[in-house]
């Protein structure tokens, strides 16, 4: 194993210095260095308590800004409009430097010489940055790092089960959970859930196209407890139940994502209400290319419906949810002896929202 020098801002394993968890609970972990002569063994890290960083908003506000930029990296213009919009009525510029600063000493804080925010000159410009994945580990990054390296294998012939489900292991809960309303997190957190989404369907489809049925369910279920009201994942495994002869499964299903919805004040999309009308009334589903249709000769064709996400062309490279996936599917369905999948009540996810206006 190679030594690292301090210098470099490794662990002298060659471990990252610390490690931060976006995917659900919001979490900080601190290398642990190994006794010499034990380095060996896997590296270990230290949870970071919250009451060192749970009272220091700005700073963590700036920290989680930082991770939702590209390359980790933002002017100090820039950071100043995400994190406080109204600037005008404080002196934001003494704001942010008091927030770099317990950043930099308190919260990033290592026992390795070499800072974990850097302050840098670009165009003219002060630009704060956080160190890459190799001194700075991030589950999210991780992630999508993870999904792109699937497409790549695939693309040279190999299966990409494997990194599908490591990432997709990875991605268990919501990004920033505790600031699901921030204007900064949000392109971020559309980035990270259509990439979960991908890869969820990614691997759903490779599973059925190997007859492996139980795993895709298995998948399906874990993504609709994770977030009940994901229509995507809902009308996947309506069409999988319904196609092995488990429609009242399947409706259940989708009257628990109605009743979450209209607890949102919202309702199932037109799409997802015609998939559950038609696993109702007993109707085969065959997905077109722009339709639904019936394979009963007495039941009219029904008006074109846009195409899901996971239909169309692009939504994975090259591989889409066409008609020969769910021929695949279908027959994958019929030839499967596995015991299924059974569903239970699933739990609701609670989402936090923001406190109404008062006065």
């Amino acid at each position: 194993m190679r030594i690292m020098h301090d210098a470099d801002g490794f662990s002298r394993a060659g471990h990252p210095l610390m490690r931060i968890t976006t995917l659900g609970e919001f979490t900080l972990e601190r290398f642990v260095p190994t006794p010499l002569g034990d380095q060996d063994g896997p590296p270990r890290y230290v949870r970071v308590a919250r009451s060192e960083w749970g009272n220091r908003g700005p700073a963590m506000t700036l920290l989680k800004v930082l991770l939702c930029r590209a390359q980790r990296r933002a002017t100090r213009g820039e950071l100043i409009e995400a994190i406080w919009p109204d600037h005008e009525a404080i002196n934001a510029a003494h704001a942010l430097d008091s927030a770099a600063s317990v950043l930099r000493r308190h919260i990033l804080r290592t026992g390795e010489v070499g800072g974990m925010l850097l302050t840098l000159r670009s165009g003219g410009e002060t630009v704060l940055k956080l160190p890459g994945q190799h001194r700075l580990w991030v589950d999210a990054d991780a992630f999508l790092s993870q999904v792109s390296g699937a497409m790549r294998i695939e693309h040279q012939g190999q299966s990409p089960i494997p990194l599908l489900e490591d990432a997709l292991a990875l991605a268990r809960g919501e990004f920033l959970e505790d600031d699901l309303y921030a204007e900064w997190a949000q392109g971020r957190r559309h980035t990270i859930n259509g990439a979960r989404h991908r890869a969820l369907f990614k691997l759903v489809d490779l599973y059925l196209k190997c007859g492996q049925v139980s795993l895709a369910e298995e998948w399906l279920f874990a993504a609709l407890e994770e977030d009940p009201a994901d229509e995507d994942a809902l009308c996947r495994l309506m069409t999988l139940l319904a196609e092995q002869g488990r429609r009242g499964e399947a409706f259940q299903l989708y009257q628990y994502t109605e009743d979450v919805l209209q607890e949102e004040q919202s309702a199932p999309a037109a799409y997802t209400r015609e998939v559950a009308r038609r696993v109702r009334q007993g109707l085969a589903l065959h997905e077109q290319v722009e339709r639904y249709t019936a394979s009963e000769a007495q039941v009219p064709a029904m008006a074109p419906h846009p195409a899901p996400p996971w239909q169309e062309r692009g939504y994975w490279g090259d591989a889409g949810m066409g008609r020969a996936t769910l021929a695949i599917m279908a027959s994958s369905c019929r030839g499967q002896t596995a015991t299924p999948y059974r569903y239970h009540t699933l739990p609701r996810r609670v989402r936090r929202r923001p406190a109404l206006p008062t006065g």
